[in-house]
């Protein structure tokens, strides 16, 4: 029996302003596959929209009596000590709570994540950890490159990160692959899905387990499935698009398959703590885990039932 009947995989934006009415790409897009079968992909173009309209989707699965996964595309945590050194606690969730007291993110996207980002540097010694910023912006604790940073800082990466190709550091702001901006003004979601929906999120919750729960948010990353997703691209279909619609149709693939749930399992135990208790981990990542061939192996067992 699979774990969920609805996979949802969401991916995130740090826009200022309305993304186009047409989708485009750096914008927000999520993926739903119910009961195994893949929805029209949609499309928001303001964070605001978005949260409303995945809150609406969760509680209707739930009154539906369907189980739920949702996966969203930013790191759930930072690297070990963070949360500590900001909060005073050993605790992602905790870490959720001091950002999200601070981010304003306006319903037409505007948003203060660099005065966050300021904040955030200005509890450490010296210029740093978080940079990127265009030159001419004027946050001088914020510097524009990793190479002007200065000062004893945090790890650059969570131990999830180690196994993730690609991935690029949570204290990266802006340019080319930047996930730090979208964490920073993605983690007040997470807490408002949470609360409202008393969802589990895994793994702060209930550590590197299957969890035993009809909601459940989970950290994810598309680019695990790049080469399929490119190549199953529609014709004029945003990359992103395809990305989410992807792997949202692998983990329901894999579930189906009774596959899924080794990968709420991953074989780390030396960092076990940290990632559950305040880093978080990518699902579908371990060092006993490849995706890939789980899902093809998983593709073929399902074509011959």
């Amino acid at each position: 029996m699979p774990i969920f009947d609805t996979h949802v995989v969401v991916d995130w934006s740090a826009r200022s302003k309305p993304s186009p009415a047409l989708p485009t790409r750096d914008a927000i897009f999520w993926a739903v596959v119910r009961d195994g079968v893949a929805q029209p992909v949609e499309y928001a173009r303001t964070r605001a929209d978005a949260r409303a309209r995945l809150l609406d989707l969760i509680l209707a699965e739930r009154a539906a009596g369907r189980r739920v996964l949702v996966g969203f595309d930013f790191a759930f945590g930072y690297p070990a000590g963070v949360a500590e050194h900001l909060t005073g606690q050993v605790s992602g969730p905790a870490l959720w709570d001091w950002i999200a007291d601070r981010v304003e993110d306006s319903v037409d996207n505007a948003n203060n994540r660099y005065q966050v980002a300021s904040a955030v540097n200005g509890t450490y010694p010296g210029v740093g950890p978080m940079w990127g910023r265009p030159a001419s912006w004027d946050f001088p604790d914020v510097p524009a490159r990793a190479k002007n940073r200065t000062g004893d800082h945090p790890c650059e990466n969570r131990a999830t990160e180690h196994f993730a190709k690609g991935a690029k550091t949570v204290w990266q702001l802006a340019y080319a692959g930047a996930v730090g901006s979208q964490v920073i003004l993605g983690l007040p979601t997470l807490k408002v899905l949470r609360d409202e929906t008393g969802a589990v999120v895994w793994p702060f919750d209930c550590g590197l387990t299957v969890p035993a729960s009809d909601i459940v948010i989970a950290e994810i990353y598309p680019s695990l499935l790049q080469a399929e997703a490119h190549a199953n691209k529609e014709i004029d279909e945003v990359l992103d698009a395809a990305q989410v619609r992807v792997l949202a149709q692998c983990f329901a693939t894999l579930d189906i398959c009774g596959e899924l749930a080794a990968f709420f399992k991953p074989a780390v135990s030396k960092i076990d703590a940290a990632a559950s208790s305040q880093e978080g981990w990518i699902l579908g990542l371990g060092p006993d885990l490849d995706l890939r061939t789980a899902l093809k192996e998983s593709e073929a067992a399902h074509a011959s039932l």
